[in-house]
C-alpha cells in the first residue's frame, strides 16, 4: 500500500533580534532541528528565503525576510537511475518515466525528482520540462533540449496539438465514452484533492477525456480491467478524477479512492506530436515499467 509521505514544515519571519545570524544558526533555534541536519536539509533546497531556494548555510537573512523549511523523511536516498530512452536528437528527448517519483523538485528537495535525474545523467545538456506526470504515474515524458523549443513544446501542449493515450487499470469494466465534466480543487483538502462536483469546488475548468476498453496483451497482463484514456484538455489529476467520477477510481489510486497495490496503475503509454524543428510526426511509446 502506498504511504503518504511524512513531512514537516515551518514558515518564519526573520526580526530585528535575528539579524546577524547565519542561515543554519537562525533554523535551527527557530525548529529546534540540529545545526548539521539542518545544513543536509539547505544541500537538499529544503529551504526557501523568499519563495527561493537557498543552500548557503553561512548566509544571514535581511530582518523581514520569510524562511520557509520543508523536511520529508520519507526520501531516502538521491535516486540513481538509468534512464529508458524512447526518442532523442539535438532538440527532443522522451523518456520512459518510473512511477514512485516525483517529475520535478519538491519543497523538501531538487535532488530526488525525475528532472534532477536527467540533468545529472545528461551533464552537457540544458534539459527543460515541458509537461509533468503524477508521481505514481508512469510512462511517457517529454523534455526539450533548450529554452527555445521547451516553449515551441509547451505551445503544442497548450494548442492540445499533442495526442497523449494513457493506460489505467480499474476495478470493473467500462463502456466506450467521452466524459465531459468540469474539475475543481476541493476546497480545504489536505493533501488537495480535485473534484467534479460539489459546492466546495473552486477554480472548475472544463474537462474532457475519452475512455475506451483496452487490450494490449504485451502490457495489460495484471488482473483487472484496463482502459485506454485519451486526455483532450490538461487539467490536474484528470484522468483519475474522471475515473473516479465515474466510480471506477483507478487500482492503486489511493487518494481517490482506489483499491491500494503496490502502485498506481496509471501510465502514459503513447505521445505523438509535431516535431518542433523538423516539422515530422513523430510517435513515441513506452512500456510499463
Amino acid at each position: 500500500m502506498q504511504k503518504e509521505p511524512v513531512r514537516q514544515s515551518w514558515c518564519f519571519t526573520v526580526g530585528q533580534g535575528d539579524v546577524g545570524l547565519r542561515l543554519d544558526q537562525l533554523i535551527s533555534l527557530r525548529t529546534g532541528i540540529g545545526r548539521r541536519k539542518v545544513r543536509e536539509i539547505l544541500g537538499l533546497g529544503g529551504v526557501q528565503v523568499n519563495r527561493r531556494r537557498v543552500r548557503v548555510a553561512g548566509r544571514k537573512p535581511c530582518a523581514g525576510a520569510e524562511i520557509r523549511v520543508t523536511v520529508d523523511e520519507s526520501l531516502g536516498k538521491v535516486p540513481d537511475i538509468k534512464p529508458d530512452i524512447l526518442f532523442e536528437d539535438k532538440w527532443v528527448l522522451a523518456v520512459n518515466k518510473p512511477f514512485g517519483i516525483p517529475t520535478q523538485g519538491t519543497l523538501a528537495s531538487d535532488r530526488h525528482d525525475f528532472l534532477a535525474v536527467m540533468r545529472r545523467y545528461f551533464l552537457n545538456e540544458k534539459l527543460y520540462l515541458t509537461h509533468r506526470l503524477d508521481t505514481g504515474t508512469s510512462g511517457v515524458l517529454l523534455l526539450a533540449k533548450g529554452s527555445v523549443v521547451a516553449g515551441e513544446i509547451s505551445s503544442l501542449f497548450r494548442n492540445r496539438a499533442i495526442k497523449k493515450t494513457y493506460l489505467a487499470m480499474i476495478p470493473g469494466h467500462l463502456e466506450p465514452c467521452l466524459l465531459e465534466k468540469p474539475i475543481g480543487r476541493i476546497l480545504g483538502s489536505q493533501p488537495v484533492l480535485h473534484g467534479c462536483e460539489g459546492s466546495n469546488l473552486i477554480g472548475q475548468k472544463l474537462a474532457t477525456t475519452r475512455f475506451s476498453p483496452a487490450d494490449v496483451p504485451e502490457i495489460c497482463n495484471k488482473d483487472g480491467f484496463w482502459v485506454f484514456a485519451e486526455p483532450l484538455t490538461g487539467r490536474t489529476h484528470q484522468i483519475r478524477v474522471h475515473l473516479a467520477h465515474l466510480g471506477l477510481p483507478i487500482i492503486g489510486d489511493v487518494l481517490y479512492g482506489g483499491i491500494p497495490s503496490s502502485r498506481m496503475w496509471l501510465h502514459a503509454w503513447k505521445m505523438e506530436l509535431l516535431h518542433p524543428i523538423s516539422k515530422e510526426i513523430i510517435k513515441i511509446q513506452a512500456d510499463i515499467c
